[in-house]
């Protein structure tokens, strides 16, 4: 039939339309593979079935024109004649019918017409393939395989050709042409594809159906390979259990093949041979288990347990191994081999005990199995050889038996059963004369599982063994090993209380400890006899108490001794000797405690226990020394009421006792202490008074006596004693110096002039006379005593007047003045500072009240005017004389203070010359005093107003570390350095002085208050009247003050010989005025005398400091 239509388009329009019966919207084409086992679901009314035919019709219609191109002429065939095959397959499958098919017949013709028709085309080696599957699939296999070779030879590297060749490899197994089969699965298995395992598998049939046994193995082990090896498990391949099923049937009856090929041979070598030719896959196990198995099966069982340990001795480690022993056994029992079954099971044991090779890396809990045949093996071997043991009482068949308890034990010590073997094993070492190795094993059974029926008498057992290796040892190794026999008594008594020799064990070791040596542990084990249950007899008890109390005794534990001594003199009666003894060791425990407490600081406690001995010892030796200590401590202690009724009562039971000297010194000590001074001086006096008692102990007597009558008030009864200390005591000569000057005191406070000169006048003369025993001190005493007996002479000469006519009166003043300036010179002559510059003070004074004397001396009567004026100048110029005099000496005092002496003496001296040379010593010093106006920080006000209330108060040291803080709290603050200085010169730190206004300075270049102290303190007292300038003339720039500080630049250019610069105006003061300034003083000196000359300035006061 014709058709206008263009044959190409036409073409083109139904390969379209019919390509779903052919692409690859099939998800794979049907291969002769196939035919066996699919199995094809055909859904009649399934479009592609309406597809299908409709696309074949298409084909057909397509085929009937004639101007079609060849090309695509062919195409249409080779496609009309797949849909004809598959159409006929579908047909035949879903009828089951046996009969050629139409559609497979039409195809083949289709095929054939087509490969005629284009026999180079394109795409033939598929033509091919799909005819010989029309071939198979219309029961022609020799037309099927001649197909094939056909492809193979025209087609050899066609994509499909590894199907091919294992189609070709099926029918020739199929035929039973094993060689060619075995060639065409050859050439599949040199592939990589989903072929690949099925042509080994039937590769090594073909070998083993051709006899070729062993060449078969190493194919069929390339397939086990594919189908086992694993890496990624923890035995390296997979068990076939775990496979698919039909993996794991193929993998199954590869092994039964590789099985029967071994079987053949005579020795399990082949096998060793192929494993080793393998690089000893991981699976070769099962190999040797297969052949095993047939050996038994066929009843050969020494052949089995061979193949079996073949494995084992190339594996020993491998988790297989232990498996394949146990196969081994077994088939040696099944024989009935019962010494190659013992041997088995040493084999077995010594391969995979706990702690060997195979273990390592492993955890026994993962083998479960294996563990229970190592028991089993153990528990059989120890049986077998103790047994034997005991009928040949051999060492070596002890030393096997207790080799396997003891392995038993090692590997499975946490078992129920294990203490019952631990006991066969101390048996067995019993047994055999190893008695320290039966001690372990039977103190092991006893102790160290869970409380069973062989625990006691394990344990008592262990006690027997001890004795009979003592018996073996040498003399030396025996306490120790008597010692270890001991606490394993006292484990059996406290572990077994419930046996009968429970308490008798506990008791003896108790004795043993102590004895040797063990006193912490015998201490011990006695508490566990005295709590046990039922009690122990009191025979016992009173052991473990005697013994605990001893022990403690003996580590210095003497009140736990105290406590255990009386729980044992609790179970004996006053008529026993051991209550005696007991009683003694008691006082002495007492006792002791009380030397512990007293050594520890703890003197209270002391006291208590030293007068307890008598309560818990009465009669005891010791009670007399307790109590006599207990009065020591009680003094030590400074109670001295209690001391006092302890000693007096003392004193009244123990009238002999040599103590008693020593009872009146302590009771005088705490008659003193406790206020009971008359008291105490009647002891010393008696002590004085004793004539057995040293020279040395009757004049400290004297001294106590007398200083507690003093500090009583009773002074009628202190004089005499001191007296007598100093007629009948005279050396040491410097503390008799100290009497004398006590006894002066006495004089003084008594107003007894008399007494208290003469008292002075004994301390100069003793000194002078003490020689080498002159010291710091009573030199001091005597320059004080000398200063004080000038005194007198000094009143004498101020209180003489001159009365005229002056040559009658002033001779006797002038022997006055001398008699005072001796005694001053004498005082002074002793170079004791304080006394020195006092003495110098009071010596320029001399001189200055002469001076003052003449001046206000009685004026001769009848005289004229004019001639009582020439009088009067007469005698103001011999007063001036005398002036200068008293100022020359006190400006040598004052100089003093330049070279570090700053005292009351020096000080006196500076105050002296501010009233005598004004301009020149009456510079004063300016002070802050606090108030809002200063600006301090708040932190520094405390610390400041401190510093002011402890210098007013005279704590010039206290108040200097005040000020010292608030100059810390106030860093840039000038005022707290100021007033700092201003403490250190009247403390004589005048380098720190002049530091401290030199630091408020540098915080403020401005401040005036340390300017002028500063020049005060560089001229009066640092000897630097040209320092002082700078900051006098920086000072009056800033205040703007002339008065008084103009005069002092000028005093002090005039002294050190500066000219004065030619003068400007003073300039206005800069800025408001300080604070509030306070002049310290008129002079120098400290605290000043009345308020301070008035100056310029409004709102500055001028306060005396």
């Amino acid at each position: 039939m014709k058709t206008s239509i263009p044959s190409r388009i036409c073409a083109t329009v139904l390969l379209v339309v019919a390509a779903p019966a052919w692409t690859a919207g099939a998800k794979k084409e049907p291969t002769l593979k196939d035919l066996p086992k699919r199995q094809v679901e055909i859904r009649r009314d399934a479009p592609s079935d309406v597809n299908a035919a409709r696309a074949a019709e298409n084909y057909r219609r397509f085929l009937e024109i004639e101007e079609a191109e060849p090309a695509l002429r062919a195409e249409a065939l080779r496609r009309l004649a797949d849909l004809s095959l598959e159409a006929g397959e579908l047909e035949r499958m879903d009828a089951e019918s046996s009969r050629l098919d139409a559609g497979a017949a039409e195809a083949i013709g289709l095929y054939t017409q087509l490969l005629q028709a284009h026999p180079d085309a394109p795409g033939n080696d598929r033509v091919l393939y799909q005819l010989a599957r029309a071939y198979e699939t219309t029961g022609q296999p020799e037309m099927a395989l001649a197909t094939l070779d056909d492809l193979v030879r025209r087609y050899p590297a066609s994509p499909r050709i590894a199907e091919v060749q294992f189609r070709r490899g099926e029918l020739l197994f199929s035929a039973g042409r094993y060689r060619d089969a075995e060639l065409a699965y050859a050439e599949v298995t040199r592939r990589e594809g989903e072929f690949h395992q099925q042509a080994l598998y039937k590769q090594g049939w073909s070998l083993f159906k051709q006899g070729a046994n062993d060449e078969s193995l190493p194919v069929f082990a390339r397939l086990l390979d594919l189908q086992l090896r694993d890496p990624g498990s923890p035995q390296g391949f997979r068990m076939p259990e775990s496979l698919s099923r039909a993996d794991r049937e193929i993998t199954e009856d590869t092994l039964r093949a590789m099985t029967l090929a071994f079987s053949y041979h005579e020795d399990v070598e082949p096998v060793n041979q192929l494993v080793t030719q393998l690089g000893n896959p991981p699976y070769s196990s099962l190999l040797y288990a297969r052949l095993g198995d047939l050996h038994v099966e066929k009843q050969n069982y020494q052949d089995a347990a061979t193949v079996y340990r073949a494995f084992v001795a190339r594996e020993p480690n491998s988790e297989f191994a232990p498996g394949l022993s146990t196969r081994a056994i077994e088939a040696y029992q099944r024989g009935g081999f019962a010494q190659l079954v013992l041997e088995g099971k040493q084999e077995y044991v010594e391969k995979y005990n706990l702690g060997t090779a195979f273990w390592q890396g492993r955890r026994r809990e993962d083998y479960p199995g294996i563990v229970a045949e190592l028991k089993s093996h153990l528990t059989d071997l120890a049986a077998y050889h103790h047994a034997t043991a005991q009928k040949s009482r051999s060492n070596e068949d002890y030393n096997q038996a207790a080799r396997w308890y003891r392995l038993h034990v090692q590997s499975f010590p946490d078992d129920a059963d294990t203490a019952q073997v631990n006991f066969r094993l101390a048996e067995v070492l019993y047994e055999a004369g190893r008695f320290a190795e039966a001690v372990e094993e039977y103190e092991r059974t006893a102790y160290a599982y869970p409380i069973g029926a062989d625990s006691s008498r394990a344990g008592y057992a262990a006690l027997s063994a001890y004795q009979k290796q003592e018996a073996l040892l040498p003399e030396q190794a025996r306490p120790a090993w008597r010692l270890r026999a001991t606490e394993s008594g006292v484990r059996f008594g406290q572990m077994f209380p419930e046996h009968p020799d429970s308490a008798g064990v506990l008791t003896r070791a108790v004795e043993d400890l102590y004895k040797a040596g063990q006193r912490a542990r015998a201490i011990e084990v006695a508490g566990v006899l005295l709590a046990r249950q039922p009690p122990a007899t009191a025979a016992q008890q009173r052991i473990a108490w005697s013994v605990t109390g001893q022990a403690h005794f003996d580590e210095s534990r003497f009140a736990e001794a105290e406590a255990a001594w009386l729980s044992a003199r609790a179970l004996s009666t006053p008529a026993e000797q051991e209550y005696q003894d007991l009683t003694e060791r008691l006082s002495v425990a007492v006792y002791r405690q009380a030397e512990m407490k007293r050594a520890a600081g703890d003197g209270a406690g002391a006291v208590e226990d030293f007068l307890r001995v008598a309560l818990v010892a009465p009669g005891a030796p010791a009670v007399e020394t307790a109590r006599y200590d207990a009065a020591a401590e009680l003094i030590k202690l400074e109670d001295w009421p209690r001391a006092i009724e302890v000693l007096e009562a003392f004193r009244r039971d123990y009238p002999a006792s040599p103590q008693q000297s020593d009872v009146t010194a302590k009771l005088a000590v705490a008659y003193m202490q406790a206020g009971r001074g008359d008291a105490a001086a009647a002891e010393f006096e008696r002590i004085a008074a004793a004539p057995d008692q040293p020279p040395e102990v009757r004049r400290e007597a004297l001294e106590l006596a007398a200083e507690q009558y003093e500090k009583g008030g009773n002074f009628a009864r202190a004089v005499p004693l001191l007296e007598r200390l100093v007629a009948e005591f005279p050396t040491p000569v410097a503390e008799r110096i100290e009497t004398r000057q006590k006894l002066a005191e006495y004089a003084e406070k008594t107003g007894d002039g008399a007494r208290l000169a003469h008292w002075q006048r004994e301390i100069v003369k003793a000194d002078a006379a003490a020689g080498p025993e002159r010291t710091d001190r009573t030199r001091y005493l005597a320059a004080r005593a000398s200063l004080a007996l000038a005194a007198p002479a000094r009143d004498a000469f101020r209180a003489m007047r001159l009365t005229a006519p002056l040559n009658r009166s002033l001779p006797n003043k002038r022997k006055a003045l001398d008699a005072a300036l001796a005694a001053y010179q004498a005082a002074a002559a002793y170079n004791i500072a304080e006394v020195a510059t006092r003495a110098n003070y009071e010596i320029a004074e001399l001189y200055r009240q002469l001076g003052v004397d003449i001046i206000e001396s009685e004026r001769p009567r009848n005289m004229d005017e004019d001639t009582l004026e020439q009088y009067v100048l007469l005698l103001e110029d011999e007063a001036v004389v005398f002036e200068e005099r008293a100022i020359e000496l006190h400006e040598a005092n004052a100089a003093l203070a330049r070279e570090g002496l700053y005292d009351e003496g020096v000080k006196a001296s500076f105050e002296a010359l501010a009233k005598l040379v004004p301009a020149r010593y009456g510079k004063t010093e300016l002070s802050l005093p606090f108030g809002p106006e200063l600006g301090l920080p708040e932190e520094a006000v405390p610390s400041y107003r401190l510093g002011e209330q402890q210098r007013d108060a005279g704590d010039l040291a206290a108040a200097a570390e005040a000020f010292a803080d608030a100059a810390r709290f106030a860093p840039l603050h000038p005022a707290p350095l100021n007033e700092l200085g201003l403490v250190q010169r009247r403390q004589g730190e005048f380098t720190a002085a002049a530091a401290s206004y030199e630091a408020a300075l540098a915080l403020d270049p401005d401040h005036a208050p340390a300017l002028r102290n500063l020049g005060v303190l560089r001229d009066l007292y640092l000897d630097d009247p040209a320092g002082a300038i700078e900051p006098w003339e920086r000072y009056r720039t800033i205040t703007g003050e002339e008065r008084p500080v103009l005069s002092w630049i000028a005093d002090v250019r005039r002294r050190a010989g500066i000219p004065a610069p030619e003068q400007a105006p003073p300039a206005e003061a800069a800025g408001a005025a300080p604070a509030v300034l306070t002049e310290e003083g008129e002079g120098p000196g400290p605290g000043g005398g009345g308020v301070g000359e008035g100056e310029e300035g409004g709102g500055r006061c001028l306060l005396n400091i």
